[in-house]
């Protein structure tokens, strides 16, 4: 028979790290949506793209939210074993998981202008975002595989969170590759306009 052990101290200083990481993940995640529609740029073709990089970013978002509670019921459906076993209560990851919409972009007048510095930053802000929030995804994985638990129903947990994690990751480096192209084609489409 394998060995089975269960700290249960440690599973449950696990979800409260869970918890605050999930919660780091959506104030990322809203703080790169806020970004994409404030950059210093103005004008119909302004407006256009702030709302395509809105809506990249919320549907970024909203994807992570799924995987997260996709993540939440996988750590609780095995901590129920250990809890119903041991006593206690199961890991239930409680955070907010409601939809992240894009702010209106405000059409303006209709003076236009491009802050050049501004767009080449914002591309530098939002790989800050995409790495910052793929790595919460990173250090909430190592949390769980930290836990002192060994047993069939860590690994379990384990390999389903892996899965979800990677599923995300994945999905982030998407979204920041086309982000960060859509942002270079701006850029060329106003240099070019400037010659």
């Amino acid at each position: 028979m394998s060995q089975v052990r269960v700290n249960p101290p440690s599973v449950r200083s696990y979800g409260n790290t869970a918890q605050e990481t999930f919660g780091s993940i959506r104030t990322a995640l809203e703080a790169l949506v806020s970004d994409a529609v404030s950059i210093d740029y103005y004008g119909p073709n302004a407006v256009d793209f702030k709302t395509k990089c809105g809506q990249l970013a919320a549907d970024l978002a909203n994807a992570l939210m799924t995987d997260m509670a996709n993540i939440s019921d996988a750590v609780k459906a095995t901590t129920s074993n250990i809890a119903a076993a041991l006593g206690g209560p199961p890991i239930d990851i409680q955070f907010n998981g409601s939809q992240i919409s894009p702010p209106a972009v405000p059409a303006g007048d209709e003076s236009v202008g491009a802050n050049l510095p501004a767009l080449e930053s914002f591309k530098g802000t939002a790989k800050g975002h995409f790495t910052a929030i793929s790595e919460q995804f990173n250090n909430h994985l190592s949390a769980l595989q930290g836990t002192d638990w060994v047993g069939t129903a860590k690994d379990n947990a384990v390999g389903a969170v892996t899965g979800f994690t990677n599923s995300a990751k994945s999905k982030i480096d998407e979204t920041s590759s086309e982000m960060a192209g859509y942002i270079d084609k701006q850029i060329e489409e106003i240099n070019r306009t400037n010659k």
